[in-house]
Protein backbone atom coordinates (compact mmCIF):
# COMPACT_ATOMS: atom_id res chain seq x y z
CA UNK A 1 0.00 0.00 0.00
CA UNK A 2 1.36 3.57 -0.96
CA UNK A 3 0.85 6.38 1.53
CA UNK A 4 -1.49 9.31 0.31
CA UNK A 5 -0.35 12.24 3.20
CA UNK A 6 -0.74 15.51 3.54
CA UNK A 7 2.60 17.22 2.99
CA UNK A 8 4.10 18.64 6.83
CA UNK A 9 6.93 17.66 8.83
CA UNK A 10 7.93 14.24 8.28
CA UNK A 11 5.68 13.16 6.40
CA UNK A 12 6.79 15.54 3.90
CA UNK A 13 10.37 14.60 4.02
CA UNK A 14 9.76 11.21 4.01
CA UNK A 15 7.05 10.24 1.38
CA UNK A 16 8.57 11.43 -2.35
CA UNK A 17 5.41 12.37 -4.63
CA UNK A 18 4.39 11.42 -8.36
CA UNK A 19 4.36 14.83 -9.08
CA UNK A 20 4.51 13.49 -12.94
CA UNK A 21 6.51 11.06 -14.46
CA UNK A 22 10.07 12.66 -14.01
CA UNK A 23 9.95 11.75 -10.56
CA UNK A 24 8.81 7.84 -11.22
CA UNK A 25 12.20 7.06 -10.37
CA UNK A 26 12.18 7.98 -6.50
CA UNK A 27 8.43 8.91 -6.01
CA UNK A 28 7.00 6.34 -2.66
CA UNK A 29 3.93 7.50 -2.19
CA UNK A 30 0.83 10.71 -2.80
CA UNK A 31 1.20 13.98 -1.10
CA UNK A 32 -1.38 17.22 -0.76
CA UNK A 33 -1.52 20.41 0.58
CA UNK A 34 -3.50 22.57 2.11
CA UNK A 35 -6.30 22.17 4.38
CA UNK A 36 -9.26 21.55 2.23
CA UNK A 37 -10.86 18.36 0.83
CA UNK A 38 -10.48 19.38 -2.18
CA UNK A 39 -6.66 18.94 -2.33
CA UNK A 40 -7.20 15.62 -0.37
CA UNK A 41 -9.57 14.36 -2.78
CA UNK A 42 -7.74 15.19 -5.52
CA UNK A 43 -4.69 12.92 -4.21
CA UNK A 44 -7.05 10.17 -3.45
CA UNK A 45 -8.37 10.14 -7.72
CA UNK A 46 -4.85 10.58 -8.41
CA UNK A 47 -3.55 7.45 -6.32
CA UNK A 48 -6.64 5.45 -7.22
CA UNK A 49 -6.33 6.26 -11.17
CA UNK A 50 -2.61 4.98 -11.07
CA UNK A 51 -3.55 2.11 -9.48
CA UNK A 52 -6.01 1.06 -11.52
CA UNK A 53 -4.70 2.63 -15.40
CA UNK A 54 -1.50 2.64 -14.53
CA UNK A 55 -0.19 -0.77 -12.82
CA UNK A 56 3.68 -0.30 -13.82
CA UNK A 57 4.01 3.36 -12.56
CA UNK A 58 2.15 1.79 -9.28
CA UNK A 59 4.67 -1.35 -8.61
CA UNK A 60 7.46 1.04 -9.76
CA UNK A 61 6.39 3.40 -6.92
CA UNK A 62 5.70 0.26 -4.44
CA UNK A 63 9.37 -0.69 -5.29
CA UNK A 64 10.82 2.34 -4.56
CA UNK A 65 8.80 2.59 -1.54
CA UNK A 66 10.05 -0.70 -0.29
CA UNK A 67 13.74 -0.05 -0.74
CA UNK A 68 13.35 3.08 1.69
CA UNK A 69 14.81 2.60 5.00
CA UNK A 70 13.49 4.39 8.02
CA UNK A 71 15.77 2.35 10.34
CA UNK A 72 15.36 4.66 13.40
CA UNK A 73 19.14 4.84 14.76
CA UNK A 74 20.05 5.87 11.64
CA UNK A 75 17.55 8.93 11.71
CA UNK A 76 18.57 9.73 15.26
CA UNK A 77 22.14 9.95 13.92
CA UNK A 78 21.33 12.48 11.41
CA UNK A 79 19.39 14.65 13.73
CA UNK A 80 22.66 14.38 15.83
CA UNK A 81 24.63 15.87 13.38
CA UNK A 82 22.64 18.68 12.56
CA UNK A 83 22.02 19.70 16.18
CA UNK A 84 25.89 19.48 17.03
CA UNK A 85 26.63 21.64 13.52
CA UNK A 86 23.94 24.35 14.70
CA UNK A 87 25.28 24.57 18.32
CA UNK A 88 28.61 24.67 17.30
CA UNK A 89 28.34 27.72 14.61
CA UNK A 90 28.61 31.48 14.91
CA UNK A 91 24.85 33.08 15.93
CA UNK A 92 24.11 35.28 12.55
CA UNK A 93 23.58 38.22 15.26
CA UNK A 94 25.23 39.97 18.25
CA UNK A 95 23.64 38.81 21.31
CA UNK A 96 21.72 41.41 23.43
CA UNK A 97 19.95 41.86 26.69
CA UNK A 98 16.33 41.46 26.07
CA UNK A 99 16.21 44.45 28.58
CA UNK A 100 18.02 46.55 26.39
CA UNK A 101 15.05 46.05 23.56
CA UNK A 102 12.12 46.46 26.29
CA UNK A 103 12.71 49.96 28.65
Amino acid sequence: TLPVVHETGGLKDSVKGLWDDSHLEVATGFLFGGFNEGAMKHTLYTALSTFHHRKEAFKRMQSNAMRMSFYWPTAMDEYEKHVDWTMEGWPSRKPESWWSNHN
